[in-house]
């Protein structure tokens, strides 16, 4: 009775008017919704409408604009697109920084030594208390260029998404074993080639702090899947194959790519 009533409650929500302000925010300030289908870019409106009703936004020395929420919503429900979804439902709270800050960290030196201190930082969440961390000029130019391989709102998001299932393990909620199965044996091959690159200075396509463990992976590669699908379609096709079928979508086909040059 509770999911009925929210999944009401949500479709009343996306049924209303999208505020015509809103709108111009997103053609400003986020790049890739211009490259969207139609259907597709109605979709995302629907969601951003339910997200800013169910998320809150607290900021750190920076006002919290609708041009800050509908920025930063824009680009998270790219990752709900096409899939049957429940609005990252353990995030409750989006702090925002107006840049770079300073976060306590523990970082591996070796394999038996780690360096604690702090550390610059562009986004974090926890998983735990519900809370998300975001740097505003990290979002807003990630926001501007969808093509660079940097997003810190779809690395943070697909965080989100990893925590769905009660864990952070790089693995989503997957709907059957065999999908479960399909996953683990990509992911675990292709993070294995993403260490041996890192340790032997091999260049990347992916971010090689995508080498930190398995959840960091998930979220390098959720990136990589969604600014720069051409290059990772190319040269990791299981991976791009395995995030496609998890996404619902081809990320080629509104992709920034052809437009740098590369």
């Amino acid at each position: 009775m509770l999911g009925f009533l929210k999944e009401r409650r949500r479709n009343q929500i996306k049924a209303r008017p999208f505020p015509n302000e809103w709108r111009k925010i997103i053609k400003n300030n986020v790049a890739f919704f211009a490259r969207l289908s139609a259907e597709d870019q109605a979709e995302l409106l629907g969601h951003l409408q339910v997200f800013l009703s169910e998320k809150n936004f607290e900021g750190v020395e920076v006002e919290i604009t609708d041009e800050v929420r509908v920025t930063i919503a824009a680009q998270a429900c790219l990752l709900l697109l096409h899939r049957k979804t429940d609005y990252f439902p353990r995030l409750l709270t989006i702090l925002v920084y107006p840049s770079t800050y300073l976060a306590d960290e523990q970082r591996p030196i070796t394999t038996e030594i780690w360096e604690e201190g702090k550390h610059a930082r562009l986004g974090e969440t926890a998983r735990q208390m519900g809370s998300m961390v975001l740097a505003w000029d990290a979002v807003t130019s990630g926001a501007a260029d969808p093509s660079d391989g940097k997003n810190v709102v779809l690395h943070e998001f697909a965080h989100q998404l990893d925590y769905e299932n009660l864990a952070a393990d790089g693995t989503p909620a997957l709907a059957t074993r065999k999908q479960q199965l399909s996953w683990q044996q990509v992911m675990r091959t292709e993070f294995a080639s993403l260490r041996a690159a890192d340790q032997t200075g091999i260049p990347t396509l992916l971010d090689t702090y995508g080498a930190t463990n398995a959840a960091e992976f998930f979220a390098v590669s959720v990136e990589a899947f969604f600014e720069r699908p051409l290059m990772l379609r190319a040269r990791h096709p299981r991976l791009y194959a395995q995030l496609q079928e998890y996404f619902q979508q081809d990320a080629v086909e509104f992709s920034a790519e052809r437009a740098r040059g590369d």
